[in-house]
């Protein structure tokens, strides 16, 4: 065989190999869909809620969850599994969190930034809750003005420069404050940070900032460390 027609050998070998990976990779990606479908229906989301998750009609979704096809949801996950194919509830060991995770959570950040100018435009005033969906009932509201929103286009670009040049998220600048979704919360928000108080001029003035301080944590939803002054006051339970 010459070399041209070896040439064009490997070449005809390499497309069929990446329509084999293309075919197989969307199959999976399909029994992955079912399995994350049937899953969150059996733990109690409505089949409504799911179809505005996933983008699909509820008649789909409801046809989705009542078909024979659920019953092998398990099956779905263990051909998955045993593929090498990382799942929600199989992540790669030590990374929580996937880099496509985050950039789909920028592009988020990025359509709430379109939508606050758009009714800051129309003279209206959108809040922002500085509390994650976890600490709820519990909600720390804030103005969104235009400050705001310059302040976020920066930040989400700074961190999306950092996501193009990184492999890991444990590897970003933010990632020890963002182990905290409260930190977290408030970084990306751009809110800023909550220092602890400078000693005052006396005892009183020291308690007093000290109360202001946790306070302050405590609208926030974040962990209150000890009161240094318990032991100057016998009323400090």
């Amino acid at each position: 065989m010459n070399p041209a027609s070896r040439e064009e050998v490997q070449r005809q070998e390499r497309i069929r190999t990446r329509l084999d990976r293309a075919s197989f990779r969307l199959e999976m990606a399909e029994l992955e869909r079912v399995w994350a479908i049937v899953s969150a229906n059996r733990e109690g989301m409505s089949v409504r809620d799911i179809s505005r998750q996933v983008g699909l009609g509820p008649t789909r979704v409801h046809q989705i969850v009542t078909s024979p096809r659920a019953d092998c949801v398990e099956h779905a996950l263990s051909v998955l599994r045993e593929a090498g194919w990382p799942t929600p509830e199989d992540p790669v060991p030590g990374a929580e969190e996937q880099i496509g995770d985050r950039l789909t959570e920028e592009a988020t950040a990025l359509i709430s930034c379109a939508e606050w100018l758009t009714s800051l435009a129309a003279g209206e005033r959108p809040v922002v809750n500085l509390r994650p969906d976890s600490d709820l009932p519990d909600r720390d509201y804030v103005a969104v003005d235009q400050g705001r929103v310059i302040r976020v286009l920066p930040r989400i670009a700074h961190d999306l420069e950092e996501l193009a040049r990184t492999r890991r998220v444990q590897d970003l600048s933010s990632s020890a404050n963002d182990a905290d979704p409260r930190l977290r919360l408030r970084r990306r928000l751009t809110e800023p940070p909550i220092e602890l108080p400078q000693s005052g001029k006396s005892i009183r003035q020291s308690r007093q900032a000290w109360e202001d301080y946790a306070a302050s944590l405590h609208r926030a939803g974040l962990p209150i460390p000890s009161n240094p002054y318990r032991h100057l006051d016998c009323s400090v339970k």
